[in-house]
């Protein structure tokens, strides 16, 4: 069986944040940030056994230049597929979508390949012979995790002039994530108290 290659990443630092109307709060995650890492992974590679027509053998597959597109309500996966089964040798593209969710119990914004399949078959005497289909999602499974638009901190203490200390809760309600040309947008509100905000008001979607 191919190589299994799970990775996982927390790129905190490279999400830029705006404060800007009609949202209090937004975290933007660029394709050009995904595609980066992607990159920094390299190729990977697997090898399966066939059996067509009494002929035997293995066939090799490798996958280059992984990348993520972006555009308006869809997220795909996209690679680069090389096969060789026997003499024969030829190109594909692996291709499939990606899931992308905000947990707003985690505040982490997380993104998953589905499923990326490209074809393998060979050929015996001109005529074509499909031998399987290959998901690459199961073998290259970058899984990437960024934070959210939630505050660092759930509540602020104010120092007074007259020496005492008052306390600011802060909520985040009206968490939305939205798929962008080329970026990922989470935007929420901020909700500010001087006291306790109840669970039910957070209004996290």
């Amino acid at each position: 069986m191919g190589r299994s290659l799970v990775v996982g990443v927390a790129l905190l630092i490279l999400c830029q944040c705006g404060f800007a109307q009609p949202s209090d709060a937004s975290v933007v995650v660029h394709q050009s940030t995904l595609n980066k890492f992607l990159a920094a992974v390299g190729p990977i590679s697997g090898k399966e056994p066939y059996h067509v027509l009494g002929f035997k053998g293995d066939y090799t597959w490798t996958l280059r230049n992984p990348r993520i597109e972006l555009k308006p309500n869809q997220a795909l996966f996209i690679a680069d597929a090389s096969v060789k089964i026997g003499p024969l040798s030829y190109g594909s593209v692996a291709s499939g979508d990606v899931e992308v969710k905000y947990h707003p119990e985690t505040n982490r914004i997380s993104m998953k390949v589905l499923k990326a399949e490209f074809e393998v078959y060979t050929k015996v005497f001109g005529r074509k012979f499909h031998i399987a289909n290959v998901d690459a999602a199961q073998f290259y499974k970058p899984q990437f995790e960024f934070a959210g638009p939630q505050p660092v901190e759930p509540q602020v203490d104010v120092a007074l002039p007259d020496g005492s200390k008052k306390t600011i809760f802060i909520a985040t309600v009206d968490q939305n994530l939205h798929l962008k040309q080329d970026q990922i947008v989470v935007s929420s509100q901020l909700v500010f108290s001087d006291h306790p905000i109840r669970e039910e008001h957070h209004g996290r979607r």
